[in-house]
């Protein structure tokens, strides 16, 4: 009896700390990592998103919005990636708090054009200042726990900062003639913006947007002036046209991991990284960077 009763009053503390934990909803994996990374225990991370499908095309259902309802706080990434909002917050409680992490953040937009990327997360200075933002509004909604929460973004910083620059030393093996990164959707801007690449969309900012014959034809020409040696298509979807678009050129291709999900790397870092890596073997002469 008196055993049963210490596992009691250990298991206890840890009940009542899970029923109290900050209700985080989150509309993108990477939301979610970030909030458990600075919440800790403190902190329930609801997914609305499973990552499933199509990011640009997902929209939150009944049980989505269910799950919303449960929580005083709601994280998107902004910056126009998810239209529904609007939506989204007339069908939620006055309580719940929505806050569009992107719209925090700097633009980076299509070359020629006022489109603003709204991938970001592909920019590890971005993901840091969104972190920030985020750590801003986990003290807001429990102030007691500031002083957890700040420690925790201090250690995130110094990896994203890490993150930088273990990307730049690699990538200093590639050219800056051969900094072209042809990708079927724009979806890499603020990446290109970190680290000194010249940023080709195919398609547009979604994969919806094809351009026509014409449009493709001076891309084509584009692309052989530039002398893009390697193409770089969307991880996890077959792309014909990229594919083919390549063997016109006489250029390679390698699948890079535009919207920050994946289920073999499950966490940013290892998406980061395995980018970088395809933009390595893709484009540099020879020998790598220096390795970290």
């Amino acid at each position: 009896m008196l055993r049963l009763l210490c596992l009691l009053l250990c298991w206890l503390p840890c009940a009542l700390g899970a029923q109290d934990a900050l209700r985080v909803a989150v509309l993108h994996p990477l939301l979610g990592e970030l909030a458990q990374r600075l919440g800790g225990e403190e902190v329930q991370v609801l997914p609305l998103y499973s990552g499933a499908g199509d990011l640009h095309d997902f929209a939150p259902g009944t049980a989505e919005l269910a799950a919303a309802a449960q929580a005083p706080l709601l994280l998107a990434c902004g910056k126009g990636l998810e239209p529904y909002l609007e939506d989204l917050r007339r069908s939620l409680p006055e309580t719940t708090r929505i806050v569009e992490l992107g719209a925090t953040l700097p633009d980076v937009c299509l070359p020629g054009t006022t489109v603003a990327d709204p991938h970001w997360w592909n920019s590890p200075a971005q993901v840091r200042r969104a972190a920030r933002v985020m750590l801003g509004e986990l003290c807001r909604q429990r102030p007691e726990r500031a002083a957890a929460f700040t420690e925790r973004f201090r250690a995130l910083s110094t990896e994203l900062d890490a993150l930088h620059r273990e990307a730049a030393l690699r990538l200093a093996a590639i050219p800056p003639e051969q900094r072209v990164l042809v990708t079927g959707h724009a979806a890499f801007c603020h990446w290109c913006a970190d680290f000194g690449f010249r940023p080709v969309a195919v398609y547009g900012v979604a994969h919806e947007s094809e351009g026509d014959a014409a449009s493709l034809a001076a891309l084509l020409a584009e692309l052989r002036r530039a002398g893009a040696r390697c193409l770089f298509t969307e991880a996890y979807e077959e792309d014909r046209g990229m594919v083919a678009l390549a063997q016109q050129l006489g250029a390679g291709t390698q699948a890079l991991i535009a919207d920050g999900i994946s289920p073999e790397h499950p966490g940013y870092a290892d998406i980061f990284r395995r980018n970088v890596q395809a933009v390595c073997d893709g484009l540099a002469d020879g020998k790598e960077g220096a390795q970290p």
